[in-house]
């Protein structure tokens, strides 16, 4: 780790560790990944202004999200099956490393630990899940949440028509995944993972084990995604939910105003990773366009294409309230587990303070587009 400078050099490290399929699930995105490319090419893009002999000899990366102080804008973004990077408790390690170093971390619904788990090893954390068709199983997860403390729900829009990433077809897995030689052969060159993962936990969907009327197999679990959800589904959420609500997959004006008149108290611009909808826009190029739709009435945060601190400060710039990490933590937690995770954030908060300090701040939260550097027409 000590010779580990930059998230891309933890995504080196991810890739030495893992498995192939495994590294790819991750790092892959839907069809050409055209949107995956662009969350992260359309941040470089965005220069700043370095302003000189100013005083920034103290300087303050802390705020809050949601009403939870926040030692950098930044809480961890939920990702699905995360806990099969680390001995099936990469969401137990992320977690803890997250409640160390003082930021939000959100256990999605596709975790393989469970919500109980992950709250017993590392304290209450925000719970992220998708409208389901068996609207008691939506019931369920709220009450869930509820008796863990988690005091944000995050309901991800953007999953109501699923496909596989093109990575996926290209190494020949289905679900569930065939153990074929050609498969198997994947992983042997890669002994430390499989031995963590044979001691470990087993990959599962166990949020949903024992919960749902057929077993919990991947297919069963994805059919349960409602593709019929509408803004009258995001009402009733709003009146079975008492804590905060953020929206995740906003990414148009109109959608931002819906999502605020149907009781969200934040929005997420995401869109997916680039997971599902191949050619959208990137995060970065939508924010200002649903910051407009927000209109002050509650919080926006940016999930996508996030990989250092320059690239929070930029999000915070043209008006988010934070960011959510989701491969840049994964990429660490597949290096080390919980020391790589701790690693990728400490990499982005050393980023970011210099970079609030170069740009003329000594508080991140007085970020705006002043900062921005604006070629002259």
């Amino acid at each position: 780790m000590d010779k580990i400078a930059t998230i891309a050099d933890l995504r080196d490290e991810a890739r030495r560790k893992l498995p192939a399929p495994i590294f790819d699930f991750v790092d892959g995105a839907a069809f050409s990944e055209v949107t995956l490319r662009a969350n992260v090419q359309d941040f470089e893009k965005i220069r700043f202004r370095q302003r000189v002999v100013k005083d920034v000899s103290v300087r303050s990366l802390s705020t809050t999200i949601l009403g939870q102080p926040c030692a950098m804008p930044a809480a961890i973004s939920p990702t699905g099956l995360s806990g099969m990077l680390w001995g099936g408790d990469g969401e137990i390690a992320a977690a803890r490393a997250a409640k160390e170093f003082g930021i939000p971390f959100t256990l999605g619904m596709m975790s393989v630990s469970t919500l109980e788990e992950v709250t017993k090893a590392a304290g209450p954390v925000w719970f992220q899940m998708c409208m389901l068709k068996d609207r008691g199983l939506v019931q369920d997860f709220v009450d869930r949440a509820k008796a863990a403390g988690s005091p944000v729900l995050v309901l991800t829009v953007t999953w109501v028509v699923s496909g596989l990433q093109s990575r996926m077809t290209r190494h020949g897995v289905d679900l569930p995944p065939p153990l074929t030689p050609s498969f198997i052969a994947k992983f042997v060159t890669r002994p430390m993972w499989v031995w963590r993962a044979l001691k470990g936990k087993p990959v599962a969907f166990h949020n949903f084990t024992g919960r749902m009327k057929e077993e919990a197999t991947i297919p069963a679990v994805i059919g349960q995604l409602d593709s019929s959800v509408t803004w009258k589904d995001i009402e009733w959420l709003r009146s079975i939910w008492p804590g905060k609500l953020v929206i995740k997959g906003v990414c148009d004006r109109e959608d931002a105003r819906l999502a605020m008149e149907s009781g969200a108290d934040a929005v997420s611009v995401s869109n997916h990773g680039g997971n599902h909808l191949d050619s959208s826009a990137s995060t970065i190029s939508m924010l200002p366009d649903v910051v407009e739709g927000v209109d002050g009435r509650g919080e926006v945060l940016l999930d996508g294409g996030v990989r250092s601190g320059q690239d929070i400060l930029k999000a915070m710039a043209l008006g988010a309230k934070g960011v959510l990490l989701g491969r840049a933590h994964l990429y660490g937690l597949g290096a080390a587990g919980q020391k790589g995770v701790a690693k990728a954030l400490d990499i982005i908060r050393y980023e970011l303070d210099v970079s609030v300090g170069l740009t003329g701040l000594t508080d991140v939260n007085q970020a705006s587009p002043e900062i921005l550097f604006k070629p002259r027409s």
